[in-house]
């Protein structure tokens, strides 16, 4: 049976989990063949747990940049588990600066972001962490529209 370790107020937020003694991240992303979403985990450290639990603005980093990674597993293929898990200590445990480099090199879902309250200007210089500062755990979808002028 699974544990809940960690959560917040929404339920798409990644969320952690014990299963079988090891902490895991519990991923809700894509759709399967009757359009209900589908779930994925992955290991993480205590560390990660740590940088989650108190750092919104990294928990969105890694939820934004886990996005792709569960669209591209289709209707039913499996999560690419190793990329899952690589993206952890870039974005978990880097410095600010370092975590700005890595998403100019990676793929990420800025309309999360943008959803949840990101600095605008902040985030088209990739400067996310500082984007962040003020970002809510409530997603306004509505900014998304506004930002992309719909």
């Amino acid at each position: 049976m699974d544990e809940l370790v960690f959560a917040r107020e929404s339920s798409w937020f990644p969320s952690v989990i014990r299963q079988d003694g090891e902490l895991r991240i519990h991923l809700i992303g894509g759709a399967d063949a009757l359009h209900d979403p589908r779930t994925f985990t992955f290991p993480i450290e205590a560390a990660h747990l740590t940088v989650i639990r108190t750092s919104l603005a990294r928990h969105l980093l890694l939820y934004c940049a886990l996005t792709p990674l569960a669209n591209a597993a289709g209707i039913g293929g499996p999560l690419d588990e190793r990329a899952a898990i690589a993206l952890l200590d870039p974005i978990l445990l880097s410095t600010d600066d370092e975590v700005d480099q890595f998403f100019w090199k990676n793929r990420w879902d800025k309309r999360l972001l943008v959803a949840h309250g990101a600095n605008i200007h902040l985030l088209k210089r990739v400067q996310l962490v500082a984007a962040l500062r003020h970002a809510t755990p409530h997603s306004d979808w509505s900014r998304v529209h506004k930002y992309l002028g719909r």
